[in-house]
C-alpha cells in the first residue's frame, strides 16, 4: 500500500474570526447558487465525503498523500462517495489536515515538514478536480478518467492542524456520475491511516507504480482540462480527508 511516510526516523480549531468568515462566504455562494430556485422549493444540498470524523496521521505517524489527484471509493460500507448523485455545482470543499512537526527530533537530520517539502518539491497544496469516468473503457478493465474542471489551487501551509474550508467563486459544475476528487500537485497532510480494509481510494498512477519511493516522487497529478488519466492504484486502510459541497441544479 502506498502512504508516503515520514521514514528519517488533533486538530486544532482554527481561529473563530477565520470560521466566521468562511462561514458568511459560503452562505453568500450557496444563496447566489440558489436564487433561482423557487422559493417554496427546499433546495437540495449534500457533501459529498461526509463520514465518521477520523484524525490525520501527523505528527504521530506522519503521512501524506503526494502528486497525485485521487478520490475515495469506500469508506465502511458506504462505496464511491464521491460520485455525484445529480447536476448541480460544487461551490465549496474542506480538508482536514494534520501538522507535521517543524523541529528535528533527536539524531533527525530534518523535521517532518524539513522532509515533506524536499521529497515532494515544495509546501503543501492542493485544489479540487472534477472527473469523467470512460465507461467504455472502465467496462474493459482500463480506470481511465477525463478532468472536466477543477478549482484553484490552494496553499495548505496556514492551515496545518486545521480543518479549513475553501468557498469556491467561480461553482464547478457536475452532472451524474462524475467524481470529485483531491488534487495534490506537491503533498497534503490530509491522510488518516490504520482504517482498515473497508476503505480505500484511488490514485492516477499507472498499474505498477503504486508504491516504491521512486515512482511516487516521480507522479504527475492530472491537470489538464479535456486529457484522460489512467487511475491505475488502488490503496486500501487509508483515507483522504477532503469534502465537496454540493447544491442541486434546480430540475436536475
Amino acid at each position: 500500500m502506498e502512504l508516503m511516510g515520514y521514514h528519517a526516523h488533533a486538530q486544532a480549531r482554527p481561529r473563530a474570526m477565520r470560521a466566521l468568515i468562511a462561514c458568511l462566504a459560503l452562505a453568500a455562494t450557496l444563496a447566489i447558487a440558489l436564487q433561482s430556485d423557487r422559493a417554496d422549493a427546499a433546495p437540495k444540498v449534500t457533501v459529498l465525503g461526509a463520514a465518521t470524523p477520523v484524525n490525520p496521521s501527523c505528527p504521530a505517524n506522519c503521512q501524506a498523500i503526494g502528486k497525485t489527484t485521487g478520490f475515495q471509493t469506500q469508506i465502511g460500507r458506504t462505496t464511491n462517495p464521491f460520485r455525484v448523485p445529480f447536476a448541480g455545482k460544487v461551490v465549496a470543499w474542506s480538508i482536514k489536515l494534520g501538522r507535521p512537526s517543524s523541529k528535528v527530533e533527536g539524531d533527525d537530520e530534518e523535521s517532518q515538514m524539513e522532509f515533506f517539502n524536499r521529497f515532494f518539491g515544495g509546501p503543501p497544496t492542493a485544489r479540487l478536480a472534477v472527473l469523467k469516468p470512460i465507461m467504455k473503457k472502465i467496462k474493459e478493465g482500463k480506470p481511465i478518467y477525463k478532468l472536466k474542471s477543477q478549482s484553484p489551487l490552494e496553499q495548505l501551509t496556514p492551515y496545518l492542524g486545521q480543518t479549513t474550508t475553501f468557498t469556491l467563486q467561480r461553482p464547478l459544475t457536475v452532472k451524474p456520475n462524475q467524481v470529485v476528487a483531491l488534487t495534490v500537485p506537491t503533498w497534503a497532510p490530509a491522510f488518516a491511516v490504520g482504517t482498515g480494509n473497508r476503505t480505500a481510494w484511488q490514485a492516477s498512477r499507472k498499474r505498477g507504480t503504486c508504491n516504491s519511493a521512486n515512482d511516487i516522487r516521480a507522479g504527475k497529478p492530472q491537470q489538464a482540462p479535456g486529457k484522460e488519466r489512467a487511475y491505475g492504484c488502488t490503496y486500501r486502510g487509508a483515507r483522504v480527508l477532503y469534502s465537496a459541497t454540493l447544491v442541486k441544479r434546480p430540475g436536475g
